[in-house]
């Protein structure tokens, strides 16, 4: 059992070592400011001594005759050549605990800012990694986790920050008045500390129990906010097949379950405290009984100051035992961000290149293979696109289009074989050069809730207003835009619920052409489209022959109809090759009989 507790401790160490290395400054600032308001609260409780004695008698006790305390505040009068009276007895008390008041609002400044600091910091580098991480590792990614762990994970890991700060804060402060109850009564003080050890170990079930509501409650968390996300982005759906009680019953119940633990940890959270506050009054009743009936030197002024002594060490260790309790609460959130952190690190998007892009001849796909868990999907795949050229690509599903896409996107790796550009691999060429010369439309539209303009610009800081207007009237989309009452100024909606299927395709084309790539790769872009709007899809695209290359990916055969070439993909490879007029003269071809059973 101890090594598992030790194991724990370790373990909990490591992770806030990992996360707050770099705020160790900052640690002993508050160490600092701790010390500084625990003398000073310490101090004006030890001049409530000196002070009784004015108070009830009619002199002053010979300094022989003072405690610790008392006998350096006279020497501090005397050093100041200031009369040691009741006056200024109860000003330097005063000022004393100003002094610590305003010690202690300058550490919670410095908590909060520490804390928060480390959120702000958190969530951007978060963010930012997510984004940089390579495509198979956001594949897995399921929606709404990522926004939990940098809205929810971070908040809670920038808590344990703040409670560290605390227990630093508190645990100085109770250290300096121990000193001065030390000073005061030895005996009572070391009664005190044994009671506080003894009710650490007494808490730690609840230490315990508290730490894995918490991972229940991550998880749950992370699960509702999936839930909800998910769901809402197939709202329509759900609306149309009438299953929204269904969908509501099921979060429901995590809801529920959510609801019960947050319940749980509260309880937990408090009882500790609840207790703590009996078990001090007994404790100073029973040692006033015993000193005052055992103890010949029982003086009530020092025993009246010592009990708030007593009284506040008793407050500090509870409001130590509340920050650990947080920081406990706190922990399986901080490992949740430290462990997405450490994934989304390794795998981390790798450049490999530093050559611009190039394409004055050919891109050369040379036995190209690639398989998923699932099986292999590319077997040794040769193909050729000449730089100009509209190379058309159909298959059934399943036979390697979207695969062999995103590897020309570089999205994926080829586990073998190679993709060439003039001879130069494309592991040579530096990817941010390769994306800006390379852009795509797939059939999941993608819109900003913003305007048009905004849209079709997409953070592209080099796209200028005549690259807009330019590429929306390749895209045919202008004359649309600008019979809107706001033109480019429109806003689309969420999704572009505002605009109709074909218009929001239409401007994603245009966001693709604005980037004046030297490739354009269209995987199903028509596929969702009605017959007017692929007719202008169409058109948009045969007004690019010959000035960029297109690889058009499409089910619908009219939109491969005008390509210089098509390629006929199955089982990971090329099966067919050839012109589409020249391909359905031959029978056998398969595009032959999927046309014939198309049309």
């Amino acid at each position: 059992m101890a090594v598992l507790s030790i194991k724990k401790l370790s373990t909990a160490f490591s992770l806030i070592r990992d996360a707050f290395s770099k705020y160790k400054k900052q640690f002993v600032i508050t160490l600092i400011l701790g010390l500084a308001a625990g003398l000073f609260g310490g101090v004006g409780i030890g001049a409530i001594i000196p002070l009784f004695a004015f108070i009830t008698k009619s002199g002053i006790q010979p300094v022989g005759e003072l405690d610790f305390i008392s006998r350096s505040i006279e020497r501090f009068f005397s050093i100041l050549n200031v009369e040691y009276n009741l006056f200024f007895l109860m000003i330097l008390i005063v000022g004393l605990f100003i002094l610590k008041a305003l010690i202690t609002y300058l550490s919670h400044y410095v908590n909060e800012k520490i804390a928060t600091d480390f959120e702000n910091e958190a969530r951007k580098k978060l963010f930012r990694k997510a984004l940089k991480a390579d495509w198979p590792f956001l594949l897995k990614q399921r929606i709404g986790h990522l926004e939990s762990i940098l809205m929810l994970d971070t908040y809670m890991s920038s808590g344990i920050l703040s409670h560290i700060n605390g227990v630093i804060m508190v645990g100085t402060s109770m250290i300096m008045y121990a000193f001065v109850a030390i000073n005061i009564s030895v005996s009572i003080t070391l009664l005190t500390l044994g009671l506080g050890i003894i009710l650490f170990f007494l808490l730690r079930p609840f230490f315990y129990r508290i730490r894995k509501l918490s991972e229940n409650f991550g998880k749950i968390y992370k699960n509702i906010n999936n839930h909800v996300s998910e769901h809402m982005i197939g709202a329509k759906t759900i609306k149309a097949a009438g299953t929204e009680d269904k969908i509501i019953d099921s979060a429901g119940q995590d809801m529920e379950t959510l609801r019960k633990i947050r319940v749980d940890i509260a309880l937990l959270n408090k009882a500790p405290g609840s207790f703590i506050e009996p078990l001090g009054l007994i404790f100073i009743s029973v040692l006033l009984l015993f000193y005052y009936y055992y103890d010949p030197q029982f003086n009530i002024v020092s025993f009246a100051a010592i009990m708030y002594l007593v009284q506040k060490k008793i407050s500090f260790m509870q409001s130590i035992n509340t920050r650990l309790n947080s920081i406990n609460e706190a922990l399986p959130h901080l490992q949740t961000v430290l462990g997405f952190e450490k994934s989304a690190e390794e795998h981390e998007e790798k450049n490999t290149g530093n050559l611009p892009f190039s394409l004055e001849n050919q891109i050369s796909v040379k036995n190209l293979s690639f398989s998923y868990d699932s099986g292999v999907v590319l077997k040794n795949l040769n193909l050729t696109i000449d730089r100009g050229e509209m190379v058309g690509l159909i298959g059934p599903s399943g036979a390697g289009k979207t695969t062999l896409v995103d590897i020309l996107l570089r999205l994926l790796l080829p586990q073998s074989g190679e993709i060439l550009v003039d001879d130069k691999s494309i592991n040579d060429i530096n990817i941010g050069s390769w994306r800006k010369k390379v852009s795509y439309v797939s059939q999941d539209i993608f819109l900003l809730n913003d305007t048009i303009e905004n849209n079709i610009r997409f953070y592209g800081d080099s796209v200028a207003q005549d690259d807009i207007i330019k590429s929306s009237k390749l895209a045919n989309i202008y004359d649309f835009i600008v019979n809107l009452p706001g033109g480019f100024n429109t806003i689309v909606g969420e999704r572009g619920v505002r605009l109709s299927g074909g218009q929001r395709q239409r401007i994603i084309l245009a966001r693709a052409l604005a980037r004046k790539p030297e490739v354009l790769i269209l995987d199903e872009a028509t596929s969702a489209l009605d017959n007017e709007s692929e007719v202008l899809i169409q058109k948009s695209i045969e007004n690019l022959k010959n000035k960029i290359t297109v690889v058009v990916i499409a089910h619908r055969l009219s939109t491969v109809m005008s390509s210089d070439r098509l390629l006929v993909l199955e089982d990971g490879k090329i099966i067919e090759e050839g012109k589409p007029s020249e391909l359905l003269k031959d029978k056998d071809s398969y595009f032959f009989k999927i046309y014939n059973i198309r049309n």
